[in-house]
């Protein structure tokens, strides 16, 4: 556990490209310990952000939509432990490896927030316009040379996978009734988010897509219960 720790320390420090390995040996093994990880950071994370709301130092953020679900206990367990694991991995930590997925991220982000600005989905027509003109740039640019490239991208990724994590985390204020008003204090009111978005791209980097999707997986699964148990 000690070591995990060490290298999830030492990668966040200064994340990087790596090559997630074919195979791991004993993989049952680092899932538990990474799940053990992700629980003890969400669960400290959410305890700074309780402490902060409690002692009147952020404002209350209100209700949780958690809390008022108008689905089914099945229907929402299947959606939290399967689907949005999938989708969520999908969107945020698939395109860490790729610079063009990246683009494509960033743009897809722009696009939520000016929908969610101007409350309307017709602002995400900015997202494939946005796109366009980046990967024209990039395409006719630093994309016809392999080294710019390598180099260019090595020099942004610490910063676009620390911000990959901030709007994982933010995307989570749809949890609040509030939403998008909360956004000026967003990332304290989603602080388990962000360092469990951490601890997920760390395991996408070097592991590999399908370990990230089995942590979230196993995350949301033990806070799913847990809330069935609250009830």
């Amino acid at each position: 556990m000690r070591n995990m720790l060490s290298m999830l320390l030492f990668y966040l420090r200064r994340p990087r490209l790596v090559s997630a390995p074919s195979s791991v040996w004993n993989p049952v093994f680092i899932l538990l310990r990474l799940s053990f990880i992700c629980v003890l950071v969400g669960g400290m994370a959410g305890y700074i952000s309780e402490t902060l709301v409690f002692n009147h130092l952020i404002p209350d953020p209100g209700p949780s939509i958690l809390d008022h679900r108008d689905v089914s206990q099945f229907q929402f367990f299947m959606g939290a432990v399967f689907v949005a694991p999938v989708i969520e991995e999908w969107i945020f930590r698939a395109q860490l490896k790729r610079f063009s997925a990246t683009i494509l991220f960033m743009t897809f982000i722009l696009g939520l927030i000016c929908s969610a600005v101007a409350k309307t989905y017709w602002a995400f027509l900015v997202s494939p316009v946005i796109f366009g003109i980046v990967f024209i740039l990039y395409r006719f640019t630093i994309a016809g040379s392999v080294t710019q490239k390598f180099i260019f991208w090595n020099r942004i990724f610490p910063w676009h996978f620390h911000l990959t994590a901030i709007c994982f985390a933010l995307v989570h204020l749809a949890n609040f009734e509030k939403g998008i008003a909360l956004l000026p204090l967003g990332i304290l009111y989603t602080l388990p988010q962000l360092a469990i978005g951490l601890v997920l791209g760390f395991t996408r980097m070097c592991y590999g897509l399908k370990y990230s999707i089995a942590l979230h997986s196993l995350y949301n699964l033990f806070f799913t219960i847990l809330l069935f148990i609250k009830q």
